[in-house]
C-alpha cells in the first residue's frame, strides 16, 4: 500500500498525486515534486512520520534545489509512459501548420519535449513536412 503526507494540513493520504481527504488540496506543479518528496517513493516510513509531525507543527517544507531536481527526474514522462496526440489534436496541429504557420508544430515540439516525449515527436513529424509545403507556397507565391 501506498502512503504519503499531505503538505499543506500533514494528512495521511494513499499516493502523493492524489486529492487530500482531509483537507482537499491537489498538488501540481513545483507542488507535485514537493509531494512526491514526501511519499514512500522518496522516504521511508519512520521519515515520513517524521514529516507529517513537522507539516502538522507549521514548519514549512522547502526542499533545495537538489531534493526538487531528483523530484522532478522522478516524474519526468518518458516515451514509453506518455499517449501521445489524439488523432483529433494530431489533426489540429497539423491544420495550424498547414492554414496558419509551420511554427505551431515546432512550437508543440519545443515545448513538449521533456514533459511529453511523444507527443513533441507527433508535432515534428506533422511540422517537418508541413514546414516544407509551407516554404514551397512561400516560394511558389513570391
Amino acid at each position: 500500500m501506498s502512503r504519503a503526507v499531505c503538505v499543506r494540513c500533514g494528512a495521511d493520504r494513499m499516493a502523493y498525486n492524489q486529492v487530500c481527504p482531509a483537507c482537499g488540496f491537489l498538488p501540481d506543479g513545483d507542488g507535485l515534486a514537493v509531494a512526491w518528496l514526501l511519499s514512500d517513493n522518496h522516504l521511508a516510513d519512520h521519515e515520513l512520520d517524521a514529516a507529517q509531525a513537522r507539516v502538522r507543527a507549521g514548519d514549512p517544507i522547502e526542499p533545495n534545489a537538489k531534493m526538487l531536481k531528483i523530484a522532478k527526474q522522478a516524474l519526468r514522462t518518458t516515451f514509453a509512459t506518455d499517449p501521445g496526440l489524439t488523432t483529433a489534436q494530431r489533426l489540429g496541429v497539423l491544420a495550424c501548420s498547414l492554414v496558419l504557420t509551420p511554427l505551431v508544430g515546432w512550437t508543440l515540439w519545443w515545448t513538449w519535449r521533456t514533459r511529453r516525449p511523444r507527443a513533441a515527436w507527433q508535432a515534428f513529424a506533422l511540422s517537418a513536412p508541413a514546414t516544407l509545403a509551407f516554404a514551397v507556397l512561400v516560394l511558389y507565391l513570391a
